[in-house]
């Protein structure tokens, strides 16, 4: 590799993280629609758990979001792994959840 070059495999993953955040936006759509019936039972607008429950799923595209900003950032300071790092971290659990729930079930 010659001087000032980078190498171009922490932009091909983290462009592949991105996608992948991008897909488990669909799964989060369905979910976050259904996620207000937890306020269906009597009284479960005065408590603060079906608040927080609503709140934090509906989060989900601020928190890719975010992370996807950092890891670019990360990556434009030539932190490479740890930009890497910081998009799996937020990228990686949702699809590994999804193909646990596929596996199990079929």
């Amino acid at each position: 590799m010659t001087p000032g070059r980078r190498p171009r495999w922490p932009w091909i993953t983290l462009l592949i993280l991105q996608v992948l955040q991008l897909l488990t936006l669909i799964p989060w759509l369905p979910m976050a629609g259904l996620s207000v019936m937890a306020f269906d039972a009597p009284g479960s607008t005065r408590m603060w758990q079906p608040w927080l429950f609503v709140g934090l799923l509906w989060s989900y595209p601020v928190w890719l979001l975010l992370a996807g900003i950092g890891a670019w950032v990360l990556w434009a300071f030539h932190k490479n792994s740890a930009s890497i790092a910081l998009a799996g971290l937020f990228t990686l659990p949702v699809p590994i959840l999804l193909g646990i729930v596929l596996i199990w079930n079929s």
